[in-house]
């Protein structure tokens, strides 16, 4: 690198670098701070920009600010390790596989003779849809046959989540803890066994109240996902990474595990940014007897999100 390029860029590097590493420290405050939670969910965004500050500060031989990049990078990267090393569901014994579908689809996005096509063609057991306007819904259900049982709730704090399952559902409706609604909830009836599906759409966190009542919702989750008792799931879009302490007190809640710990970023959101770029705000959790055997990401399809496929291991409680 020549002498006079070095030296020009040598301070607009420094800054770039120091407000990266600011924005990284300040997202862990993201238990305390409506602003820092927002910060927590751009890390890997903050890893790939101290990434390159690293290799153009080497390269210029600015290594004052090259070790305050690395020190940066570390601390984004403390947390995204769990997306590569985290722990995943235990195994299940007797377990049959069962894959379940979510998508927020958007509401503005009308093309329901596609997002139909596409769920078909991922031979699903059960979809979790979220954004569906009613009549969207009755559209979609009726291309469907193949999933004939049908929990389409609105207006009850979890407005736009439908379900649409292979198998028949128990006891549909909304659920509740501590007074908070978080999901729509039924029971998923295999036949020889069953298991509780919790379909969430959480509230976005853009301003302090909605964050409020969004944190509400994940700590309504714990509790419920904590007490089961069976085998249970919970998938949706839950407005919050995996990086925010939020979630992880969700995720490490006794009993509690992440479908995706363990398989990589499986960013979701925006569909129109690379994957490399995109945040994973779709999450599957589970309880009790449920194994996981893949987590993949799928298509768009006209959303502004992409699809998430479970394969799930759905056993008997008590073996």
């Amino acid at each position: 690198m020549e002498q006079p390029f070095r030296e020009a860029i040598a301070r607009p590097l420094a800054i770039v670098t120091g407000a990266v590493c600011l924005a990284t420290l300040l997202a862990y405050g993201d238990r305390w701070s409506w602003f820092c939670d927002l910060l927590v969910n751009f890390r890997t965004h903050y890893a790939w920009l101290l990434a390159i500050a690293l290799v153009v500060a080497i390269a210029g031989r600015h290594w004052r600010t090259a070790g305050v990049a690395v020190i940066g990078l570390a601390l984004d990267m403390l947390p995204i390790s769990a997306a590569f090393l985290g722990p995943g569901a235990p195994p299940v014994p007797d377990a049959r596989v069962v894959r379940v579908a979510a998508f927020n689809v958007n509401v503005s996005n009308d093309d329901i003779p596609a997002i139909a096509r596409y769920l078909d063609s991922l031979k699903v057991d059960v979809a979790v849809l979220e954004e569906l306007t009613p009549a969207n819904a009755e559209r979609l259900a009726e291309r469907l046959p193949q999933l004939k049982y049908r929990l389409l709730t609105e207006n009850e704090g979890i407005w736009g989540v439908v379900i649409l399952s292979r198998w028949p559902m128990r006891a549909p409706g909304p659920a509740t803890n501590g007074g908070q609604p978080f999901a729509a909830r039924t029971d998923i009836d295999l036949g020889d066994r069953t298991f509780v599906l919790y379909g969430a759409h959480l509230n976005w966190p853009v301003i302090p109240d909605s964050a409020t009542v969004r944190d509400a919702q994940l700590r309504a989750i714990a509790r419920e996902m904590s007490a089961c008792a069976r085998a249970c799931v919970i998938v949706g879009d839950f407005n919050v990474t995996p990086w925010s302490s939020h979630f992880r007190a969700v995720s490490g809640s006794p009993g509690v595990h992440d479908c995706a710990a363990g398989r990589g970023l499986l960013g979701t959101w925006p569909s129109g940014l690379p994957a490399v770029l995109r945040i994973r705000i779709d999450q599957c959790l589970t309880a009790g007897a449920v194994g996981v055997t893949a987590v993949n990401v799928g298509a768009s399809v006209g959303s502004d999100h992409v699809a998430t496929i479970d394969d799930l291991l759905i056993g008997r409680p008590g073996q």
